[in-house]
């Protein structure tokens, strides 16, 4: 008898997984089902049931973009209605980070409760928004400390002047010049008894 009945549960169990691995495929438009979350449960004032369809709705694999929205928007609506506010605004903040073009329910189409915990909602995001790039800029002001280290290399002081190659190669042009004079100058007198000078000049 337990066999029997080990079989049945791991049949049951079996079946269910499959159903809900097929559950996307047997499921049908999203946008269609969304419309029939809307006029069945929310706008009947069937709150509590639509944030349970519209939290497995949204759990599907399909449900993306502008349907994705929309099902957050009445997901929120769901809760503020359903005595909820800060679970639905909760939900319009998640929405917002996650889209943060998105602008706002439609006023026409939802309560101003429902309005109200938007703005709220919003409001939060934006001071958060602020804080953000507070802390940034206070690590990017610690930066520039590094910037006398990379100065200091680039100001690094050249080489010697007497061991510059220019240097020794104006000085052999110079007692070159001086040298020639000496020589052409002078035809008439006795050489140096000192002999010839050399001068010998190494370039680096």
């Amino acid at each position: 008898m337990n066999t029997k009945i080990r079989r049945i549960t791991a049949l049951v169990s079996v079946v269910s997984m499959l159903l809900t691995l097929a559950a996307p495929a047997l499921a049908g438009d999203p946008a269609d089902d969304l419309k029939q979350i809307e006029y069945k449960l929310y706008f009947r004032g069937k709150y509590p049931q639509a944030i349970d369809a519209l939290t497995t709705f949204l759990a599907r694999v399909d449900v993306t973009g502008a349907v994705a929205v929309r099902a957050n928007e009445f997901l929120a609506a769901s809760h503020v209605l359903a005595g909820s506010p800060q679970t639905g605004k909760g939900v319009f903040t998640k929405l917002i980070a996650s889209y943060p073009d998105y602008v706002g329910p439609d006023v026409t189409l939802f309560k101003p409760d429902v309005v109200d915990a938007y703005r709220q909602a919003r409001a939060d995001y934006a001071v958060q928004t602020i804080k953000t790039p507070a802390v940034a800029t206070a690590d990017s002001t610690a930066a520039p400390a590094a910037a006398p280290a990379q100065s200091s290399i680039g100001n690094a002081p050249s080489k010697p002047i007497y061991k510059k190659w220019w240097f020794y190669a104006g000085a052999a042009a110079v007692v070159g010049a001086v040298a020639m004079a000496a020589g052409g100058g002078g035809g008439d007198e006795a050489p140096s008894e000192h002999g010839t000078i050399s001068v010998g000049v190494n370039v680096k």
